[in-house]
């Protein structure tokens, strides 16, 4: 089985998640190695997911904390 950019696309978060077969991260390896264009989206989403990592690890400070929560149960404004 060949692996073309939809193929890559459906597999590239279940690759990034550790989730395929051995054949199946060979044939995506072999497509990224081969495909700018693939390799370019694999790697954003990589940056995207330590970012994101990164981004949840940080402590919120008190004072935003409040206000997300005032908004949060705050009565939407009538129109």
């Amino acid at each position: 089985m060949g692996c073309g950019c939809g193929d890559c696309e459906e597999m590239m978060q279940p690759y990034m998640d550790g989730m395929l077969s051995d054949e199946e991260v060979a044939e995506a390896r072999e497509h990224l190695e081969r495909c700018p264009w693939c390799d370019k989206r694999y790697r954003f989403e990589e940056r995207l997911r330590r970012y994101v990592r990164v981004a949840t690890d940080e402590p919120m400070p008190d004072g935003l904390r409040q206000k997300l929560e005032s908004l949060r149960t705050s009565s939407p404004p009538t129109v």
